[in-house]
Order: structure tokens, then C-alpha cells, then sequence
């Protein structure tokens, strides 16, 4: 059996007795439930105990008026959205600015028209109906962009974790080469230092009994054993351990900053030691056949989340990297300029940063996309197209903007636009 569809409940206050019996059968004949009370304080109990779906509301009433039991509905949280229809006879004053100003939204008149009567009151539940459905859609497109929110949070997460994956296997290559360093010039210098303890002990034996032929043996044994080379070499293989153990720091020093662990609120940083620290990170993907060009101006600190722009930077220079490494002549040195300055655009001032390669470039139809979600030209496993969207959201969420342009033959360029406060010191 098919279930009719439930009818809204309608309450009215009115002291007049006769007024409340045309209205009540009316509206029942209607299918309505229809609630009555003949006082204003007993109308604001009842819709206080048991919400209506609207309002009749008498203006002139003992003790209170219309008007002010409109204003005390319309402070309840629980019954300011209810649509309140006012009921004034045709020789009462009835005063249709305060009706609306104490949150009214229709009025019928004395004697009741009954058409008339269905008809606002179809017409305010019809509205009163949509505006709860609106308001249902509106939580539920909160809730929506909340759980986007949580979902771009994760990507991004995801996207960064990847970024790191990438950077583990060069930060293994680049560490790997300073301990290497390390660890021969220390079984260098370990051997070395034996055989100087040991001439030591020939030098202490050959004192007691010095004499020319004594310096004539010490200088044979000195140059059997290499002694000037030796001697040399330990000064080298000490500067390598020193240079070994700086490149080490400076490594962990640009891991750092690029995860930015411990700064999650935003700041002013410097953009070139990000750009630098980056570049550390990457050096194992830059290799010898590509150049890096740095052409730095001078630019006020940028505030931002330092973590976040890191990541920016990431993206961007390991997209520029992959663009020169797939273009078709290898065995020529291409480039990488790195250009730092400052632009403005409608009275805005703003840090740029220019990433522009010799690579492949970017066909016009593809740029278009570039920016967009889970865009990606390359192969399956090899990226999820989330890069270059989360840095532009990044950058837009700080303010600015990315710019991309490209040319199949000479390369792509991105550029980046983050706000400063001032230039003034």
C-alpha cells in the first residue's frame, strides 16, 4: 500500500473563538494537523513543546500582542526559521512595517477569505519546504568540501611522500659518495699513522747512537717508505674528511629544510635557501651534463609555509629535470635557469620565481592541462599527475599564482608569483 505523503502541522494563535473554528475546519479538510491556542504565551509553549510547520498569528490579543510574540519567536534559535502569517480584521489598525520588522512574512484579513487563506499558506510551506531543502543541501556541501579538504590533504601527503621516495634514492647516491671519502681517507690516514708511529720508534733507537751512518740509514729508510709522499698525503686525506663530513651536513641541512617538519605555522623565509636546499637534494638527478643557472636578484623575505613551498619548488625542478633528460641529444649540456625578481600586478607586489629549461617542451594543447588533477603524460607507475596541481593550489592558497609557458623546441618556463607584505625595511 502506497504511503501518503505526511501533511505540516499549522498552528494557530487567535482569542477569538469563531475565527479559530473556520480556520481550523478549513485547514483540516486540507489534510493539515491544526494545533489552536487562544493566547500568546500559550502559542509560544506550544511551538516551543512540538515545533509547527507555520504560524497564524493574531495581531491584537490580551496580554501580548502579535507583534511581540513574533519577536520572541524569532530569537529562538529553534523557531526563527518557522514562516509566520499575521491575521488582522479589515477595521483593526494593522501596521504591515512592524508586522514585517518583527519578522512577519505574509498577512491574511478579516473575515477570512478561505481561498485566499490556502493559498498563503500553500504558498509560505512551498518556500518554507525549499529553504529547508536548501539548507539540507548547503550541510551537505559542507560536509562535501570538508571531505575534499580531507582528500586533498592526503594527496597531498601522498604526492609528498612520493617526492621523498624519489629523494631517498639520490640522498642514498649523494650521502654514499661523502662516506665513501670518509671511510678511505680514514684507512689511509690509519695506515699512515702506523708507519709514522713506527718511524718514530726507528727514530727513537737511531738517537742513541746518532752518528752519519745513523742519519745516512734513517734518510734510506725515508725514502723507501715514501716518507715526503706520505707526509703529503696525510694533509689530503684530512682535508677529505673534513670536505666528506661538510657535504654530509649540508645534505641532512637541505633534507631539513625541505621537510620543514617543525615549522607548520607560516613565517617569512628566504626563498633562495629553498631554492638551494632543494637543489642539494636533487644534485644526483642534475648530473654533469645539465647546468644549473642561478640569476638571483635581491628579494624581501616571503611569508609562507615554508613546507609547502618547498614542495612547490620540488615539483617545478624536478619537472624541469625530466624535461631536459628526455630530449633526444644527450650528449649535449642543457640548462636549467633559475631566475629570482619582483613584479607587480594591480598595486600588488610580488616575488617571482622562474624555472626555465632547454628540455622537450610542452605542446599547447597538453599546457592547457597541465594544472589539472591526475593530468600526466608519463607512463603508468611513473606518476600520478597530482604534482603540478597540488603546487598550484599551494601557491594559490598562499596569495599567488603559477604561469606556464612552453614551446616544443625551446623549452618550458613556470613561473611563480607569491605576495610580500612590503618592501619597506
Amino acid at each position: 500500500m502506497e504511503t501518503l505523503p505526511k501533511k505540516e502541522t499549522i498552528l494557530i494563535i487567535d482569542d477569538i473563538p469563531a475565527n479559530l473554528e473556520i480556520l481550523i475546519r478549513v485547514f483540516q479538510q486540507e489534510g493539515y494537523k491544526v494545533r489552536a491556542v487562544t493566547r500568546g504565551k500559550m502559542g509560544i509553549d506550544a511551538a516551543e513543546n512540538d515545533p509547527p510547520d507555520i504560524i497564524l498569528l493574531d495581531v491584537t490579543m490580551p496580554e501580548m500582542s502579535g507583534y511581540e510574540v513574533c519577536r520572541i519567536l524569532k530569537k529562538s534559535k529553534k523557531l526563527k526559521h518557522i514562516p509566520v502569517i499575521f491575521i488582522s480584521a479589515l477595521t483593526e489598525t494593522f501596521d504591515k512595517i512592524a508586522a514585517f520588522e518583527s519578522g512577519g512574512v505574509d498577512y491574511i484579513t478579516k473575515p477570512i477569505q478561505i481561498q485566499e487563506s490556502l493559498a498563503r499558506v500553500k504558498t509560505h510551506l512551498a518556500l518554507r519546504k525549499y529553504q529547508r531543502l536548501i539548507e539540507q543541501k548547503n550541510t551537505e556541501l559542507v560536509e562535501t568540501m570538508d571531505l575534499l579538504k580531507k582528500t586533498q590533504c592526503q594527496l597531498i601527503n601522498t604526492e609528498k611522500m612520493a617526492s621523498l621516495g624519489v629523494l631517498t634514492a639520490g640522498i642514498a647516491h649523494e650521502i654514499n659518495n661523502p662516506i665513501s671519502f670518509i671511510y678511505s681517507s680514514s684507512l689511509g690516514l690509519s695506515k699512515n699513522i702506523r708507519f709514522f708511529l713506527d718511524i718514530q720508534k726507528q727514530y727513537d733507537k737511531l738517537l742513541l747512537t746518532l752518528d752519519e751512518t745513523s742519519i745516512q740509514e734513517i734518510r734510506t729508510y725515508q725514502a723507501e717508505h715514501d716518507f715526503d709522499e706520505r707526509l703529503a698525503e696525510l694533509t689530503s686525506l684530512s682535508e677529505n674528511i673534513i670536505t666528506g663530513s661538510k657535504r654530509i651536513a649540508g645534505i641532512v641541512q637541505s633534507l631539513r629544510l625541505f621537510a620543514r617538519l617543525d615549522e607548520a605555522d607560516k613565517k617569512e623565509i628566504d626563498l633562495h635557501d629553498n631554492i638551494d636546499s632543494t637543489l642539494v637534494l636533487l644534485h644526483h638527478k642534475v648530473k654533469d651534463r645539465i647546468r644549473i643557472v642561478k640569476e638571483y636578484t635581491e628579494i624581501p623575505p616571503v611569508p609562507c609555509f615554508p613546507a609547502q613551498i618547498s614542495q612547490v619548488l620540488m615539483n617545478l625542478l624536478s619537472n624541469a629535470i625530466e624535461a631536459v633528460e628526455a630530449k633526444s641529444n644527450p650528449g649535449e649540456e642543457e640548462t636549467i635557469v633559475i631566475r629570482t625578481g619582483l613584479s607587480t600586478v594591480n598595486n600588488k607586489v610580488f616575488v617571482t620565481i622562474e624555472i626555465r629549461d632547454s628540455g622537450v617542451g610542452i605542446p599547447n594543447d597538453i599546457l592547457e592541462k597541465v594544472f589539472d588533477p591526475f593530468f600526466t603524460t608519463k607512463p603508468v607507475g611513473k606518476g600520478m599527475g597530482l604534482g603540478l596541481s597540488i603546487s598550484n593550489n599551494i601557491v594559490r592558497e598562499h596569495g599567488g599564482k603559477i604561469e606556464a609557458l612552453s614551446h616544443p623546441v625551446h623549452g618550458t618556463s613556470f613561473s611563480v608569483f607569491l605576495p610580500v607584505k612590503s618592501l619597506e625595511p
